[in-house]
C-alpha cells in the first residue's frame, strides 16, 4: 500500500540556473523519465510557448542537450530526442561505467558530510519506492538524483565534465526496463546503497567497483544482449 507521500523530491541543481540551464535541465529530465521518447520532435516554437521563454533560449538549451548526447539537431529539419542505435549502446555503457567509477573514486576521497547526506536522501527514497513497488518513473527520477548527487560529490570541476560526458544514466529506449517491477527496483536500490557505503568508508577502489557493478547490472537488465565487461589484457613480462 502506498504511503501517499510524494517521492519526486527535488533534483540537485545543475548549471548556473540561467534560463537556458533550467530549460535544458527540464527537457533532459523529461527525456530520462520517458516523457519525451527517442525520436520525439523538439519544436522550438512549442517549447518556447510552453515554458515562457524566447526561441533564442530554446535553441541554446537544445544545443546543450545535443552536447550531452540527448538530442540531435539536423540542419533545416530541427531537433529531436536522440535515437541511440543498437550498435552504439555498448560503447555508451562503457563510457558511463568508466566515468561513474571515476566519480565514485573521487567522491570517496572528497565528499563532504552534506554531500553524503544528499546521496543518502536519494538512496533512502529509492529503497522506500522499491518497498512500495512504485512506478518506474518515480524510481528513475530518484536514480537521476542519485547520479547527480554522486557527481557533485566528486568535486565541482569533475562534476561539470561528468554532466556533459555522461548525463546521469545511459539513455536509450529501454533505459527503465530494469526498474519496471519491484524486484528490479529492490536490486537497483541495494546496489546504490552498497556504493554509498563504500564512499562513506572512504574506500576509493571499493566505490569504483560498486559503481561498475551498478552500471553493469543496468546494462544486463536493459539490453537484449548482456553487455560484458571488456577483457583486461595483462602487460607482457619483459623477456
Amino acid at each position: 500500500m502506498s504511503c501517499g507521500q510524494p517521492h519526486m523530491i527535488p533534483l540537485p541543481v545543475v548549471g548556473d540556473q540561467s534560463q537556458t540551464s533550467r530549460l535544458a535541465d527540464e527537457l533532459a529530465t523529461a527525456i530520462h523519465l520517458g516523457q519525451l521518447a527517442p525520436g520525439a520532435p523538439l519544436r522550438e516554437v512549442e517549447i518556447a510557448e510552453s515554458h515562457g521563454v524566447s526561441r533564442t533560449i530554446v535553441r541554446a538549451a537544445l544545443q546543450r542537450l545535443e552536447a550531452q548526447g540527448l538530442a540531435e539537431i539536423v540542419l533545416n529539419k530541427g531537433a529531436r530526442v536522440r535515437v541511440v542505435e543498437a550498435g552504439s549502446v555498448d560503447d555508451m555503457i562503457e563510457l558511463h561505467v568508466e566515468l561513474t567509477a571515476l566519480a565514485a573514486r573521487q567522491a570517496a576521497a572528497r565528499a563532504t558530510p552534506a554531500q553524503l547526506a544528499r546521496i543518502d536522501q536519494f538512496v533512502d527514497m529509492m529503497e522506500h519506492v522499491a518497498e512500495e513497488a512504485g512506478s518506474p518513473q518515480e524510481f528513475q527520477h530518484l536514480r537521476v538524483g542519485f547520479a547527480r548527487a554522486l557527481f557533485e560529490a566528486a568535486g565541482p570541476v569533475l562534476a561539470e565534465r561528468l554532466r556533459s560526458a555522461a548525463p546521469v544514466a545511459p539513455h536509450h529506449a529501454r533505459a527503465m526496463e530494469d526498474v519496471r517491477d519491484q524486484a528490479g527496483q529492490e536490486e537497483a536500490a541495494g546496489l546504490a546503497r552498497d556504493l554509498l557505503k563504500a564512499i562513506e568508508a572512504r574506500s576509493a577502489e571499493a566505490a569504483a567497483k560498486a559503481a561498475e557493478k551498478l552500471l553493469r547490472r543496468h546494462a544486463d537488465r536493459t539490453q537484449a544482449k548482456p553487455v560484458k565487461a571488456p577483457a583486461r589484457t595483462k602487460a607482457r613480462r619483459a623477456a
